[in-house]
């Protein structure tokens, strides 16, 4: 009895392996039959898997046959069909197909339909099992896809720089898909970039790449070996294309995968520019907070000085503090010498020796409208040219303008009259340009300060 038992395992596991298959080929050899076993592949085609006393040219044929059977749904496990056009028996299930490819026709098909019924049993028992197996690994490929989503959850979501995202993304992309090879583009507007990975052929910027509307679905670019996926990820001015190869098409479970993970990576892109934003709002209002209380203080200053001396003093302090840089010329009106004169000088910190060369204005102080511009850039307009504006005759100051290294001329001006000049400059070329809010106190500054010269006139 043992060995009864052992030799029925044998037999069934020889049939589930394939080995039914074998056992209807040698039945249509020992008939004397000539035919070729095959099952449909890749649409318009059939694969073959066995062949009784013939050789077949290819294992491939092309599907001529399969629309000369009726498309019924089978009732039974199987059935059995014969097609004299197609000179074909089909044997079908609920889910799957095989056909025999007769070389002459049977001489009483119902005959051979009989035979071949417990042959086909044998094949709906293999078939069965193939569906069973194939089942089982697309669960478990299933069942490692949703802890690879669990572990993926887990960390996309967190705040980091795009090029790691980009790496993160192929990373995920591989320990959960096993691709042959990961390429991560970038879109620069008029051309594709390597972001991640290596490509040896960079795709033109046409197509699904030059798309406006891009949702996180995948497409199949190249369907044959190596077949070939682009995965879009676009969010605002980030345009990412994932391009994946495999050996064969994927299955419909990877793509799914892929459009769900395509649609995390969006909403983890679009959440971290937020977080950026949002920085970027708290410091700037951060920022605007420190400059309100600072501007506070320094106008507080301003005003508790006493003389003229203290208040030119503190003045050119100022503004050298609120820009960082080293070097400070602050010419006023002065109203016995009937012109401008210099009030305060810094170079380096340091101050300088007065300068008594006189900028003669008899009239008065300057009054005119082009004195209200806030500042001027010395890069783009020159001192001669900015007093001459002014209907002054130029600059006599010139060389203590280049020996304070001067990039800025800053007007102080009560209403339309000009009652100071104010020029910085610095040596050190990473502190040589102002940024908007810096230039905006520094013209505040000098706004109350023309209001406070009248205290000493």
């Amino acid at each position: 009895m043992p060995e009864n038992i052992n030799e029925l395992y044998n037999r069934i596991d020889f049939l589930i392996n394939g080995g039914a298959v074998k056992t209807l080929t040698d039945f249509l050899t020992a008939s004397n039959i000539k035919a070729v076993i095959a099952e449909p592949g890749v649409p318009g085609l059939l694969n073959v898997i066995d062949a009784a006393g013939l050789v077949p040219s290819s294992l491939t044929l092309e599907d001529k046959i399969s629309t000369l059977f009726t498309k019924s749904v089978a009732k039974e496990a199987f059935e059995l069909d014969y097609s004299e056009e197609a000179e074909a028996v089909r044997i079908k299930g609920s889910q799957w197909e095989l056909y025999i490819l007769l070389k002459d026709k049977p001489e009483s098909p119902a005959s051979f339909i009989a035979e071949l019924k417990p042959y086909a049993g044998l094949i709906m028992l293999w078939e069965t099992s193939r569906k069973i197996s194939d089942t089982e690994k697309k669960l478990s490929r299933l069942s490692y896809m949703i802890l690879a989503t669990k572990s993926t959850l887990a960390s996309i979501f967190e705040p980091m720089p795009l090029q790691y995202f980009a790496s993160f993304l192929a990373d995920v992309l591989q320990e959960s898909l096993f691709p042959k090879s990961i390429v991560i583009l970038r879109d620069e507007g008029s051309y594709l970039t390597v972001f991640n990975g290596k490509a040896d052929n960079i795709p033109e910027r046409k197509g699904i790449y030059a798309s406006q509307i891009l949702p996180p679905t995948p497409i199949v670019v190249k369907s044959d070996s190596p077949a070939e996926v682009v995965l879009p990820v676009a969010e605002g001015d980030c345009r990412l294309f994932c391009l994946i190869q495999w050996e064969e098409l994927p299955d419909d479970q990877t793509m799914n995968f892929l459009e769900l993970l395509g649609n995390l990576a969006v909403r983890a892109i679009a959440i971290n520019n937020l977080r950026a934003q949002s920085r970027q709002a708290e410091a700037s209002i951060s920022a605007g907070e420190f400059t309100v209380l600072s501007l506070s203080n320094v106008l507080k200053v301003l005003r508790g000085a006493e003389d003229k001396g203290r208040f030119f003093s503190l003045l050119v302090d100022i503004f050298m503090e609120q820009c960082r840089m080293q070097n400070c010329i602050l010419a006023s009106w002065n109203k016995s010498r009937k012109g401008y004169t210099i009030s305060g000088q810094r170079r380096g910190h340091i101050k300088a020796e007065a300068d008594p060369t006189l900028l003669p204005s008899p009239e008065g102080p300057v009054k005119s409208a082009s004195v209200s511009e806030s500042h001027y850039d010395l890069a783009e307009m020159s001192p001669d040219s900015i007093f001459k504006s002014w209907g002054l005759a130029g600059c006599p100051w010139k060389d203590a303008l280049k020996e304070s290294s001067a990039k800025y001329i800053f007007p102080i001006c009560d209403n339309d009259s000009l009652v100071g000049i104010i020029a910085l400059g610095s040596g050190t070329e990473g502190r040589s340009a102002l940024d908007r809010s810096q230039l905006a106190s520094l013209q505040l500054i000098a706004q109350f300060a023309a209001y406070e010269f009248r205290r000493f006139d």
